[in-house]
């Protein structure tokens, strides 16, 4: 096994553990259609020169889906952009499709052999550390990769709060931390991402993939923070675009 350098995001999916056998095949023809959506996207970004065509892994295992973005050299903002916008892409094409994820990512070191499906290292344990932990649907940099994210060197021009906010994630066992975090509501206003339809219904379209598994109680809390995370966004994206000149 080679030691790597890059991002890693692990997810699992809200509700599955209790899925019929019916739901069970359905959310498997699901992820199989969002992974291959997130391979052809990683794909025309390699293509376009943004990453190296063999940057993007992805794992899988029972309700989880491990996602590896190697580079060549300890990543900076501009990789932290380019991984992010993939996740945006993904969780949206996840909510089109019934799946409702919940993960966190992290930055550094790991080991990589996919052969056997093996994936370990210190970046791996971090994400596994947090990935089940906040009380929404959403992808959250944990504590560690939200402080080295913070100081990352920039080699181009960009924003990176179009794919990744500070935001005060909730927690369903402690109180809530401010941590960087994937702005996948940004994506129900991009064309060529955001799901059929305009920008002007996108709040209720969001409303409808969220709740497309009812609300059953004690998960109703995720469905709140999820949709406040989405308005909080939404307001930030606004506020941009009138203070642009």
């Amino acid at each position: 096994m080679e030691q790597r350098e890059g991002l890693i995001a692990i997810l699992d999916a809200l509700g599955a553990a209790v899925y019929s056998d019916q739901e069970i095949a359905q959310f498997l023809n699901s992820r199989a259609l969002v992974l291959r959506l997130l391979a052809e996207k990683a794909e025309s970004k390699a293509i376009r020169g943004d990453i190296d065509a063999k940057a993007v892994t992805t794992f899988t295992f029972n309700d989880t889906v491990l996602i590896v973005y190697r580079t060549e050299r300890p990543p900076d903002l501009d990789d932290v952009e380019h991984f992010c916008e993939l996740l945006r892409k993904f969780m949206v094409d996840s909510l089109m499709q019934g799946i409702l994820f919940r993960g966190a990512l992290s930055v550094g070191h790991f080991y990589v052999e996919e052969k056997s499906s093996t994936v370990m290292g210190t970046a791996v344990t971090d994400a596994a550390a947090w990935y089940d932990s906040a009380d929404w649907v959403g992808i959250n940099a944990t504590p560690y990769a939200t402080l080295v994210i913070q100081a990352l060197p920039k080699r181009r021009g960009g924003d990176i709060e179009r794919v990744l906010v500070d935001y005060l994630v909730p927690f369903a066992d402690r109180p809530p931390l401010k941590l960087k975090a994937v702005n996948w509501p940004k994506a129900f206003y991009v064309r060529g991402v955001r799901p059929g339809g305009t920008s002007k219904d996108a709040r209720a379209k969001c409303l409808s993939f969220l709740t497309v598994h009812g609300v059953p109680k004690s998960t109703e809390a995720k469905h709140f923070n999820s949709m406040a995370f989405f308005d909080h966004c939404v307001s930030l994206w606004k506020r941009q675009r009138t203070n642009q000149p």
